[in-house]
């Protein structure tokens, strides 16, 4: 019988190894191309209620530089004043009128006495009780609103503008309180019970927000106990909406807001409007700040948030 010889087979290492490198390429491949799909591919918005937010990223938009006093970082309707950053502005000077870029302060009276009505749709505690101009404004819009589809007169504006409060919000003139003093009956701090719930629900329409929102005590300077389902605060409309659909507090608006810069802003689609906004870092070392803002924008507003930069809202 012959005898059978088997050959020995030696393992082509050369082509395991080319194997080996070839699946290794691919994977990379692929997941740069997953990278390049999530890096490109718009984000879908997040609806909450009728507010869509959404991110927009633009590295490669044509920028142009705005150059503002670095000190403006304490003016605008999103300051955080508290104990720890009280507001920089003096009442005296406010009261006359020589800081209207930071408070432009106006009488409630002065408001409802250009009602033709001698029904008012609302009344304020004093005759100096008052707000800054464009807060006072928007709270006049809002209790209309109110007063129109309830029928309701009952509403008053109990505290504004107090430079002297330990609620350092109020020395902002963006806060007031509100109380219901009805005709027949005691008088209360607003509670959102029944039909006096649409003032909060649609206070972010009208650019407000609770200011003191319940859970959200680690925020807020411990003497804050007192009518805080009453207290309200004006930031304008774009961040009212956002605050409110995400149930943040001022605070915490005002920490998220960093993560935005002008290459990924944070985009708010509400009541047929579209906002854009971003934070800027103040160079707290120099006179001035460049603000860097896109190429042929035509309407925008800038906030201090008095601490260390700037809130950019574009329009």
């Amino acid at each position: 019988m012959a005898n059978s010889q088997h050959k020995k087979r030696t393992p082509r290492y050369d082509r395991i190894f080319a194997a080996i490198a070839i699946i290794f390429c691919s994977v990379l491949l692929i997941i740069n191309i997953c990278r390049y799909v999530k890096r490109t591919k718009p984000e879908e918005p997040e609806t909450t209620g009728n507010v869509q937010i959404s991110t927009e990223n633009k590295t490669k938009q044509n920028l142009q530089e705005l150059e503002i006093n670095t000190e403006e970082i304490h003016q605008g309707n999103l300051i955080l004043s508290n104990r720890a950053f009280p507001c920089q502005f003096s009442s005296e000077e406010v009261l006359a009128g020589n800081v209207p870029e930071q408070v432009d302060f106006v009488t409630i009276k002065s408001i409802l006495d250009r009602k033709p009505s001698e029904i008012k749709p609302y009344t304020a505690s004093d005759w100096e009780v008052g707000l800054d101009k464009e807060t006072a404004l928007a709270m006049d819009a809002w209790f209309e609103q109110f007063c129109q589809l309830t029928h309701l007169h009952d509403l008053r504006m109990i505290a504004g503008y107090k430079p002297e409060s330990e609620d350092y919000d109020f020395h902002t003139g963006r806060t007031l309180t509100i109380g219901i003093f009805p005709e027949t009956g005691s008088s209360y701090a607003y509670v959102p019970e029944g039909e006096y719930a649409w003032l909060k629900e649609h206070a972010s329409e009208y650019g407000f927000i609770e200011r003191y929102p319940e859970g959200k005590e680690e925020y807020f300077d411990k003497e804050i106990t007192e009518r805080r389902t009453a207290t309200f605060r004006y930031v304008g409309r774009a961040a009212a909406e956002y605050i409110t659909s995400q149930n943040f507090c001022l605070e915490e608006f005002l920490q998220e807001i960093r993560k935005y810069r002008v290459e990924n802003m944070l985009v708010i689609n509400s009541g047929g409007e579209s906002y854009r906004l971003y934070f800027v870092p103040a160079e707290m070392d120099a006179p001035t700040t460049k603000v860097p803002i896109p190429e042929n924008t035509e309407e925008y507003t800038i906030s201090g948030n008095n601490v260390d930069g700037f809130v950019m809202i574009l329009h």
